[in-house]
């Protein structure tokens, strides 16, 4: 006889916490149960500060999105009810193969496992619905563990919390954490920018070992003025991890490793639309996994950098990430390049818009950029370029001297959307270029790519060996 104790999923909400506004867009229930919906500024503009680098725009109006989270086992069925007329909607990442059915006002569809969707109406990135559905969490660690710091359902306001060795962050499904800068704090002024930024996160793991930030709840930003602080900075640190939280609103970076090892971050979520909100930034870190992920942001997405010389960055792996780049480089080599990156490895992710660029190593200092890999990408949509290869110079530099790119990898690259989005591949001059790009199996609205010509990718002087379908050239320093 067949179990019926399968048939019947388990299903984990939790409720809003009071005083948090609920999103006016959208209802959603999950086998009939109701969800809290949240609600997130993205592409959101901000003043150009005085006498300051900023000549570019700012930023979009801002915008409200949605989003809810729940944890489930088994099969359910996600019923979401729009509060706009709607014709169609479509669910995100298309890899996911999850075509919804409309009943009336209703848009119905079926999960068998965790997934990070978004929902779209209409073919219209406006007012979407992110919905992160995850699997139960085990070893919740309990209220009043000394060794924890623990934040249940509700709102909680608090400074920087510099976190020990040894020590675990918990905030539950149902608790906003909301970081602020306490009058005790002192911040320096950027000569670049003009702006305040205080060295320290709101979670700061700095110069420790073994520290775990979970949860299922959020770590919000929006008390913060613009660029004032990280989110969470982990500095100096080693065996670190964090998983399963939220963050919403970020004023700067929203998960910097700096000078770090052995970290890893998984199924963290990110909603951020203020500008400089990149989502998680390894910079001169060795051995990082970053998995499972979904960022949304305005800035940088996923990006490894140098800024220290003599501090390199390598053994980093980012996998089965979602991404959605308001402004900015979804996944790469970015801007800081300072000391050597290499064996950066970006596998099985998808990209579900890009402003900039989905795909980039793009260096501006002294450092050489070697053996990076992008496997089994896809890129649904993306606004300027699909990837640039180059080597540059603009305001964030600070070297003299340019460096060196040398061995990239695209294999099983995959792009959909309504256009042929260009690519670059650029060096700086003849003694500092672009060497060994391979391009295994590029793919553009269905068509293998096997040129530069038919993929649209401008090509410079100082370039050596792009190539298209060969093996991949032998590793260099």
């Amino acid at each position: 006889m067949a179990s019926t104790h399968a048939a019947t999923p388990r299903i984990v909400t939790w409720p809003g916490p009071e005083g948090e506004p609920s999103s006016e867009q959208y209802e959603v229930r999950v086998s009939g149960k109701p969800l809290f919906v949240y609600r997130a500024k993205v592409r959101q503009a901000i003043a150009k500060p005085p006498d300051s680098i900023w000549t570019h725009e700012m930023g979009a109006e801002a915008e409200t999105v949605s989003f809810a989270y729940f944890d489930f086992e088994g099969r359910v069925e996600v019923a979401v009810t729009p509060r706009r007329p709607f014709k169609a909607a479509t669910v995100h990442p298309l890899s996911a193969g999850i075509r919804p059915q409309v009943e009336g006002a209703t848009i119905r569809f079926e999960l068998d496992r965790p997934r990070k969707l978004t929902i779209l109406l209409d073919g219209s990135d406006r007012e979407v619905l992110h919905l992160f559905a995850g699997a139960p969490e085990t070893h919740r660690p309990k209220p009043g563990d000394p060794n924890v710091l623990y934040f249940g359902p509700g709102i909680h306001k608090t400074g920087t919390i510099r976190i020990k060795s040894g020590q675990r962050v918990y905030i539950a499904g149902g608790a906003v954490v909301r970081g602020h800068i306490l009058p005790d704090e002192k911040p320096a002024l950027s000569k670049r920018s003009g702006l305040k930024y205080y060295s320290r996160g709101i979670l700061d793991v700095r110069g420790v070992s073994d520290v775990r930030i979970s949860g299922r709840g959020i770590l919000d930003g929006g008390l913060i003025p613009h660029a004032a602080k990280i989110l969470i900075m982990v500095a100096d640190a080693s065996d670190v991890r964090i998983e399963g939280i939220l963050l919403r609103d970020s004023p700067n970076w929203a998960v910097c490793l700096f000078g770090s090892r052995d970290v890893h971050v998984s199924d963290v979520r990110q909603i951020s639309g203020r500008l400089n909100s990149d989502g998680i930034i390894p910079v001169g870190c060795r051995h990082i996994r970053i998995r499972d992920c979904f960022i949304r942001n305005h800035d940088d997405s996923i990006a490894v950098k140098t800024v220290q010389p003599g501090v390199k960055s390598s053994d980093i792996r980012v996998e089965d990430c979602i991404l959605w780049n308001d402004w900015g480089y979804a996944l790469g080599i970015t801007y800081e390049t300072r000391a050597p990156i290499h064996d950066v490895t970006f596998r099985n992710c998808d990209v579900l818009t890009a402003r900039l660029s989905a795909l980039g190593v793009y260096l501006v200092d002294s450092g050489t950029v070697s053996n990076i890999t992008f496997e089994d990408i896809r890129v649904e949509a993306t606004c300027d370029k699909l990837l640039r290869v180059v080597i540059g110079s603009d305001m964030w530099g600070t070297d003299p001297e340019r460096g060196h790119i040398r061995g990239v990898r695209f294999k099983d690259v995959c792009v959909a959307g309504p256009r042929v989005p260009p690519s670059e591949i650029a060096g700086f001059d003849a003694d500092h270029r672009v060497e060994y790009v391979v391009f295994e199996n590029l793919r553009i609205h269905g068509k293998t790519i096997r040129s530069a010509a038919e993929g649209k990718i401008t090509i410079n002087a100082h370039t050596k060996s792009i190539l298209f379908g060969w093996p991949r050239p032998p590793r260099r320093r």
